[in-house]
């Protein structure tokens, strides 16, 4: 008879605990695992881990293949995915966050998402300063010029980078970009360093910085950012602002169940007018 110890493997928590190492193994190994290589990667009793399966399997957790006896996941565990993805509210994971970074920097803080060439802002927090850079939820902007529009265009498919390429790239300050070469290089750069920037591209003294938000999927769905005058954004604090954008888009995608660290693509880096 097994021994149930004080440990945290013992009792009903840790049979869960094992239960839920056996699911998160079998979702992440691309393959079906035989019964000895999960009990060598989830570390337990053999005649415990064959009980859990038995279990899981029941449940339409886990399915075992009639010929090999090798076990995968179930179609269970993506319908409770798929049913989780369904319901989640991107404004209701970010809030916390948004008000974090909010506090944490006292500049404007936008969640926004992409739509056709421009960006779309869902959400907002304003600046707690007395000077800020206005802006409204709802409101569009040229995904080309902005932030929150850079970080989300730059990870779009190739086909829909190569139609806003196509222009017309419009130009709304002396630092617009309107060259499609040098708007692709922008990009690429994006791509590299994890973060978009912008310094006065769509209004003249207004600044931002903004990173990609990824779901579970690593899908980017959303960008975070900052929105400031650039008076406010100057070499003293970019690097601040950069890693607490940085920092709360990984935490949003954690939270959707994406990526806990950045991703970047390896590409060569550029500077980001």
């Amino acid at each position: 008879m097994e021994q149930r110890s004080n440990s945290p493997q013992g009792g009903g928590s840790g049979q869960l605990e094992r239960a839920l190492d056996i699911l998160e193994l079998l979702v992440r190994s691309g393959g079906p695992r035989g019964l000895a290589e999960i009990v060598e990667s989830v570390d337990g009793p053999k005649a415990t881990i064959h009980r859990l399966l038995t279990t899981l399997q029941a449940r339409g957790y886990v399915t075992q293949d009639p010929r090999t006896s090798r076990y995968s996941a179930g179609v269970r565990c993506f319908e409770l995915g798929s049913l989780w993805a369904a319901n989640l509210d991107l404004r209701a994971v970010a809030s916390p966050h948004l008000s974090a970074l909010n506090t944490g920097t006292g500049e404007t803080v936008h969640l926004a998402v992409y739509d056709h060439g421009d960006v779309v802002y869902v959400d907002k927090l304003e600046s707690l300063h007395p000077v800020v850079a206005k802006s409204h939820v709802g409101r569009r902007c040229p995904a080309t010029c902005v932030a929150t529009g850079r970080a989300l265009l730059a990870f779009e498919s190739r086909e829909e980078i190569a139609s806003v390429l196509a222009g017309p790239l419009p130009a709304y300050t002396a630092n617009s970009v309107t060259d499609p070469a040098e708007l692709e290089a922008l990009l690429a750069g994006v791509r590299s360093l994890g973060y978009a920037v912008n310094h006065g591209s769509y209004r003249d003294e207004v600044g931002g910085v903004a990173a990609p938000i990824r779901d579970h999927t690593g899908r980017v769905v959303a960008s975070v950012g900052l929105c400031l005058p650039e008076q406010r954004f100057g070499p003293d604090r970019f690097d601040t602002l950069r890693d607490r954008t940085v920092e709360t888009a990984v935490a949003i995608s954690r939270a959707l169940g994406g990526p806990g660290t950045l991703v970047v693509s390896g590409e060569e880096t550029v500077a980001t007018p």
